[in-house]
């Protein structure tokens, strides 16, 4: 039950955390976010994300998506691929993301200490 009721107190506080970060933060640093977020959770650098899927999480159109990555690709931070990101800088991923994706991080450390697959410090 104890498992349950972490994973529901967590659910809730990223579900808020990204409502919010939606609301006020530019689209460069909630896609750092995402990329970050899948990044922590996967057993490679290479993540299947595409233009479709992080324009649907972003909340906006797949050409600013395109935009957005070419961006972070041309600063070394990421290498795109046929429904690929692969990250390639993740401290520089850190720097441009913004304050939520720490908060959601620290979140799960809270929760559940030990057992959230962060790949960077806390």
């Amino acid at each position: 039950r104890q498992v349950i009721a972490s994973y529901g107190e967590i659910l809730l506080a990223q579900t808020f955390q990204i409502l919010t970060c939606n609301a006020v933060h530019p689209v460069e640093a909630r896609c750092c976010r995402w990329i970050l977020m899948m990044h922590d959770r996967a057993e490679q650098d290479t993540l299947p994300l595409t233009h479709e899927f992080l324009a649907e999480m972003l909340g906006v159109q797949r050409s600013t998506v395109s935009v957005v990555t070419r961006t972070l690709q041309t600063a070394g931070l990421i290498e795109q691929g046929r429904g690929s990101i692969t990250v390639t800088d993740r401290a520089g991923l850190e720097e441009a993301v913004c304050e939520c994706y720490g908060r959601i991080q620290r979140i799960y450390q809270r929760v559940m200490p030990g057992r959230y697959p962060s790949k960077s410090g806390p």
